[in-house]
């Protein structure tokens, strides 16, 4: 932007330097074939200048849109915490679900914000096909990764209103296809091993009881 307001400001003052370019400053005939000549230079700034804003403006509309969903996106964290952390609001996603415990309906909103995390991620660009795809490999190591996708792969499919989305949803469900051809795994954590934050197998147990 510096460079282009600095080439429209040469080309406001370059009349006033048209007389120097003929030496004397009498010869109007060749002072007017200077100027002619310059007309190129001008309307080549003048383009430059165009093409400035016009990618600004893009920018812009860019961060807008990118504020947007980030907004949209903390609104709906907000109330899937609400819902992981007060199982009396489980009910109201989609109404009482006797084929899942409380525990797998927390788990399936929680992978679902990670998803929707990487959706927004995507879509910006800022997050690659390799890399999605070694977070899917990792997310559906898992049973309840696979869980997720299988109740949700239809409706996040269908309902991809743009090229990149489609492709999006398209690198999950290969991966996860993928997955389903090596048994999830079900070993058991580690010990923490008096690592301070790291909770014991069995004190988790206890909390999901």
């Amino acid at each position: 932007m510096l460079a282009v307001t600095c080439s429209m400001g040469l080309v406001v003052v370059s009349p006033l330097a048209l007389p120097a370019l003929d030496g004397n400053g009498e010869n109007w005939e060749r002072i007017g074939n200077i100027a002619q000549a310059y007309g190129a230079v001008s309307a080549l700034l003048s383009g430059l200048a165009v093409v400035g804003v016009v990618v600004s403006l893009v920018l812009q509309a860019r961060e807008a849109k990118a504020a947007r969903v980030q907004n949209t996106r903390t609104m709906h964290m907000e109330f899937s915490r609400l819902a992981i952390e007060n199982p009396e609001y489980l009910d109201c996603w989609g109404g009482p679900d006797a084929s899942r415990t409380v525990l797998l309906r927390r788990q399936h909103m929680y992978v679902n914000l990670v998803v929707s995390h990487w959706e927004m991620w995507f879509e910006l660009g800022d997050l690659t096909d390799h890399w999605l795809a070694s977070m899917c490999d990792e997310i559906f190591a898992g049973e309840i990764g696979r869980s997720f996708w299988a109740r949700t792969r239809e409706a996040r499919i269908s309902t991809a209103s743009t090229r990149r989305m489609k492709h999006f949803n398209q690198i999950i469900d290969t991966r996860c296809v993928a997955a389903l051809g090596i048994p999830p795994r079900t070993e058991p954590a580690l010990p923490d091993l008096g690592v301070p934050g790291v909770v014991l197998p069995g004190a988790a147990d206890q909390d999901q009881s």
